[in-house]
């Protein structure tokens, strides 16, 4: 990072290294409007966390004062992170119906070509007690209910994600209203043009 001195006073670096990581943060200030905008997201709470680390390591270095500040920081980054949660979980989910269907018509499609292959002429008492019992063997490869499982799990992992969205959402919009990075900055010291 340019205009640092190994060899200086902390809080000097500090504010340097602080104006970089929030300027990081707020750069998502336009993409973050857009709720399908997933990997602005993430990597809108990857800068967070960089910054709250950074407020708690740098705290000695300004009085204490920046308590207030990091659990900010650290409120958004906790949403963003059950947001990320639920983006990561919803796909994953959906790839394991694709695979309980792949599996059971795998499984269907050899119980049919057991069945075929000894296939002889019944009397219908037989060929019913036959089919009984395909039937069962049938059912007994079906995943219906850990399907009915999962569908349930994705409805309420997006209701979820939807949730937090809002949630982030006001909290980003709160602290815009109350100037959070003025004040952030005049605690720092930091002097910008905004």
């Amino acid at each position: 990072m340019k205009g640092l001195d190994p060899s200086g006073r902390l809080r000097p670096n500090a504010r340097r290294i602080l104006a970089v990581r929030i300027d990081e943060v707020y750069a998502y200030d336009g993409s973050i409007a857009d709720p399908a905008n997933v990997t602005e997201l993430h990597d809108m709470r990857i800068a967070c966390k960089r910054l709250r680390y950074l407020l708690e390591i740098f705290d000695i270095a300004f009085g204490g004062e920046l308590g207030p500040f990091t659990a900010e920081v650290k409120g958004l980054q906790d949403l963003l992170g059950d947001i990320h949660d639920c983006d990561v979980q919803v796909p994953m989910l959906q790839s394991h119906l694709v695979w309980l269907t792949q599996r059971e018509g795998g499984a269907v499609r050899q119980l049919v070509s057991g069945r075929t292959k000894s296939r002889r002429p019944r009397s219908s008492q037989a060929s019913e007690v036959a089919f009984r019992a395909f039937q069962s063997e049938l059912v007994g490869h079906l995943r219906g209910g850990e399907r009915l499982g999962v569908h349930a799990l994705i409805g309420r992992r997006r209701r979820e994600r939807d949730v937090l969205y809002l949630r982030f959402m006001a909290r980003w919009r709160r602290l815009k209203a109350e100037h959070f990075r003025r004040h952030l900055e005049e605690m720092l010291g930091i002097r910008t043009g905004r």
